[in-house]
């Protein structure tokens, strides 16, 4: 069995990481003495306070996938559904949302109330309301957390840089953006540089691939107001830059026409570039994608968490456990059923028993990449990457190396590296199909119990497992077993579709599992299911910036569409557009492999 406490060992590591004392980090946020508790073991605490804390430290809150209680479920919905609805500019719903929040709320601490006036203030100006107005809520929400830190000081060279929230940071992005709307617009121009700069210095990726673009291009129109023309083009390209870094599609479009037209690049270069873009603003056009011109509604998590009773009572079902056995010797079958309904949170003790009765850790945190000690958790994150951008070599060397470190690890840790390993070595050849095949069997079976597929369907599948899962059905598309591939990225994609929260929440799975399951229904000859589902998949991938992710699939589409030409349902027209955005999203985001395989395809179907 794991170590527990996971989330205050993380904390701990992080803020050691960052430099940020004890005080520095829990200011404004929480007391010292239990923030101390919480990295010490002794003391848990809600996600919210959670994601505050990393996000203070530089890290995103995606690391972890987070268990809830009936009552943060309830409320974590009920933010959801206001944060939408805000969003929308609902006059009918965002109004009294905002009002049913703010009664379940108010008491449940300062980073609720917060929120709550960001969500009145964005509202607000979406309804026309003048920044004069708006300017002293805005001041209000921000002295929540940070009253020794007034906003009028945070610009470079008058406050220490310090980590924020990215609710803090969200509310210093309008104070910037309402300073411009009030004609203040050198001082914005110095506000959104430095908030660029604290981007570059204290964010995690997942965080900065998101707000850097919207705020470098605020100043670069801000720049060219002053006839700094190349100064906003070198600007353009560091944001550019940074997406390509993380195959995101924020402001990519808007920062790419900049490009276009201020850069002095070559005739043949701009042609490319023209083009390029034409064949990206294709996708968006063709499915209705609306780029937003700010996002202030910065996802939380929410795709990580899972509630406690749907948990246990999946794991239980498949276990083939009763009630009267899985609370022997824990509580009474009566306190189960509770549970397992949602209408009860157990105490601590009984929480951590049931959790490892149905084979987790025991803790309310789980790292999405399952290793335990923080230090060797960031080396397996960036193996993650170097896989992602098809490094294969120099991450099963870090892999390796890894594995040594863990001195064997417990299950959980021992999924991961075996899953990745695997497909490490299979990426470079050294191992076949039918072995790649069997040591992901032999990753995923040491978490999930061997159950027909009805049985798995109930199963509460983790972040890791998932991954497994995705890649096993790859590699049974090889070895022959590809229905068997199909069932599995069937059950995925279901569950995925009943989770409690809206499926925009849950794209980074969701988008992987359509392609996948796109990819093996066309090449198991059911182009019109491969089409649906991959449609559905880019659709949601696009929505989310996720450029990267949909090159495959929309390649994926035309090629389905290829093999329906001589049926007549469809034409080159009709496919031609989805393998030329796929080329072009290749080009941008410098997948040499693809984009070389691609263009080969164009020219062969497509030159004539």
């Amino acid at each position: 069995m794991r170590e527990q406490n996971q989330i205050g060992k993380m904390i701990n590591y992080e803020r050691n990481r960052a430099g940020l004392s004890l005080n520095e980090l829990s200011k404004g946020l929480c007391s010292r003495a239990f923030l101390m508790r919480v990295e010490t073991g002794e003391r848990t605490c809600d996600k919210m306070i959670a994601d505050a804390l990393l996000q203070r430290a530089g890290v995103s809150a995606d690391k972890f996938a987070y268990l809830l209680s009936p009552k943060e479920q309830q409320l974590l919905k009920l933010r959801e559904q206001m944060m939408s609805a805000v969003e929308e500019g609902n006059r009918t719903a965002a109004p009294e949302l905002i009002a049913r929040y703010r009664r379940k709320a108010e008491r449940k601490g300062k980073l609720h109330r917060q929120l709550l006036l960001l969500a009145q203030l964005m509202f607000d100006w979406k309804c026309g309301g003048s920044t004069e107005g708006l300017q002293e809520k805005l001041v209000e929400a921000w002295s929540i957390t940070m009253e020794k830190s007034p906003m009028e000081d945070m610009v470079a060279g008058k406050k220490k840089d310090m980590g924020m929230t990215l609710t803090e940071f969200v509310l210093l992005m309008m104070y910037y953006r309402f300073l411009e709307e009030q004609g203040n617009l050198a001082q914005a121009s110095e506000g959104y540089a430095w908030l660029l700069l604290h981007l570059e210095r204290f964010a995690g990726a997942e965080d900065r691939s998101r707000l850097y673009p919207q705020l470098a291009y605020r100043r670069m129109q801000l720049l060219m107001r002053e006839g700094k023309t190349e100064e906003a083009v070198r600007l353009s390209k560091k944001a550019v830059e940074q997406l390509q870094a993380e195959g995101k599609l924020f402001y990519l479009r808007k920062l790419l026409r900049f490009l276009l037209a201020y850069d002095t690049d070559t005739p043949e270069r701009k042609a490319k570039l023209a083009e390029i873009l034409e064949d990206i603003s294709w996708v968006y056009e063709k499915y209705a994608i609306e780029e937003k011109e700010w996002i202030w509604n910065i996802p939380y998590g929410v795709a990580n968490v899972e509630q406690f009773g749907d948990i246990i009572r999946a794991r239980r079902k498949v276990l083939g456990l009763s009630q009267e056995e899985l609370s022997e010797g824990i509580c009474d079958p009566v306190t189960i059923s509770r549970i397992e309904k949602g209408k009860v949170a157990p105490k601590k003790q009984v929480y951590q028993k049931l959790l490892e009765r149905v084979g987790m850790t025991g803790d309310r945190f789980e790292l999405t990449i399952q290793v335990e000690r923080p230090e060797l958790f960031a080396e397996a994150d960036i193996a993650c990457g170097l896989m992602t951008l098809g490094y294969n070599k120099e991450a099963e060397e870090i892999l390796e190396e890894l594995e040594k470190k863990m001195e064997g690890g417990d299950k959980f840790s021992m999924q991961y590296f075996k899953s990745l390993k695997a497909t490490a070595l299979y990426s470079q050849k050294k191992i076949t199909p039918e072995e790649h095949s069997r040591l992901q069997e032999e990753a995923l079976y040491l978490t999930v119990p061997k159950v027909s597929l009805e049985k798995l369907a109930d199963w509460s599948f983790s972040f890791q497992e998932v991954r497994t899962i995705n890649l096993l059905a790859h590699s049974y598309d090889r070895d022959g077993r590809r229905e068997n591939g199909i069932a599995l990225l069937e059950i995925l994609k279901k569950q995925y579709e009943e989770k409690p929260f809206s499926l925009e929440y849950y794209v980074a799975c969701y988008e992987s599992i359509a392609g996948n399951l796109g990819n093996l229904l066309g090449n198991a000859g059911r182009y019109e299911e491969a089409i649906a589902i991959s449609e559905k998949g880019i659709r949601l991938g696009m929505g989310a910036g996720r450029g990267v992710m949909v090159i495959s699939s929309l390649y994926g589409v035309g090629w389905d569409m290829e093999q329906l030409w001589k049926t007549g349902a469809y034409t080159k027209e009709e496919s031609l557009p989805y393998v030329k955005a796929s080329y072009a999203l290749s080009e941008i985001f410098e997948a040499e492999e693809q984009w070389e395989f691609y263009k080969k395809h164009l020219e062969r179907l497509y030159s004539n």
